[in-house]
């Protein structure tokens, strides 16, 4: 008797089994994830992302990214980003049927919606959500589908912003060696400072009859009175603004808005390299709007950076020997 009742459990059991294998060999059958075309980012002729912070569009002109239609010169790392996410879209898993977008900010108040064309063709559009639990994916859905996928990575955060996310902020830029003169004026103050090639000096033919060593001693700076100055915190300086990134961009104010600088620094090579600096728009400023020589919009400098214009007459010369600026 109590063989034949663990034959019946155990037939249960097998016919369980069964039973579990054929519905999720079924269920496997029906989570088969969409099969997405595959497309090349350098391609993509133009990208938009729509979200509740604005419509941002990308587009690729001689061979350089301008972004909306101002046309302001794009950010080339973080767009080809963009364009790479575009192209390699991964799903990975089916996460849900229920139309509920809400639950995976997939909702109009939340979603980025996701367009790529190649010419006049539209060739791949989708909508973001969140990130997933441990933001290794993100919940994303196909614009003709209604059903949420995750995708193979977190995406969010590397198409979420707004313009200014996407500007290239490069608004100073040269090369340093090239540098010869350097002037910084303030309101109460100003100084010129020039730099003098160090000569080069070739040492004695050596007895083996090898060539000479030529050896070249460090450039000096000197004032406008002739007078040698910290070539060290000079030459920082060049460095430091030989590659000048602003913070963000103004858009309700023009550059011809601001003349009155309380500061003033220019780079003379090849060509000449200028940056005013002016009043912050609040009183206990932590930021300074300031105007570029290479750009054509009104932007941004923390003021650290500002400060580094503003104290660098002080750090080069002592203070009694800074050139009083002239009156006329």
């Amino acid at each position: 008797m109590k063989i034949r009742k663990e034959a019946v459990i155990l037939g249960i059991v097998i016919v369980l089994l069964s039973l579990y294998l054929i519905f999720n060999k079924r269920d496997r059958s029906l989570y088969e994830l969409p099969d997405l075309k595959p497309i090349s980012a350098s391609k993509i002729s133009k990208m938009t992302l729509d979200s509740p912070e604005g419509s941002i569009a990308f587009i690729r002109k001689a061979g350089a990214w301008i972004v909306n239609e101002e046309a302001y010169a794009g950010d080339k790392s973080s767009i080809d980003g963009v364009a790479n996410i575009v192209a390699n879209l991964r799903l990975t898993t089916l996460i849900s049927e229920t139309k509920n977008y809400e639950r995976y900010d997939l909702d109009p108040e939340h979603a980025i919606i996701v367009k790529a064309w190649e010419d006049d063709t539209l060739v791949r559009e989708f909508s973001v959500g969140k990130a997933a639990s441990g933001h290794r994916q993100t919940f994303v859905k196909l614009a003709d589908d209604h059903r949420v996928y995750h995708a193979g990575e977190d995406i969010r955060n590397r198409i979420q912003g707004n313009a200014d996310t996407f500007r290239d902020k490069t608004v100073m830029s040269f090369e340093p060696g090239q540098i010869e003169q350097v002037q910084l004026i303030k309101k109460d103050a100003q100084g010129t400072f020039v730099k003098e090639k160090a000569p080069e000096v070739t040492s004695e033919k050596p007895a083996d009859g090898a060539s000479p060593k030529i050896k070249t001693a460090n450039d000096v700076w000197r004032n406008a009175a002739g007078e040698v100055v910290k070539a060290q915190n000079l030459t920082k300086l060049i460095d430091d603004f030989s590659s000048l990134k602003c913070s963000a961009f103004v858009y309700d104010r023009q550059k011809a808005d601001f003349t009155d600088p309380i500061a003033m620094i220019s780079f003379q090579g090849a060509e000449e390299y200028t940056l005013q600096i002016f009043d912050g728009f609040e009183k206990e400023a932590s930021e300074y709007p300031a105007i570029s020589s290479q750009n054509d919009y009104l932007f941004i400098v923390p003021k650290w950076q500002a400060d580094q214009v503003l104290n660098a007459l002080a750090e080069i010369v002592p203070p009694e020997k800074v050139d009083a600026k002239a009156d006329e």
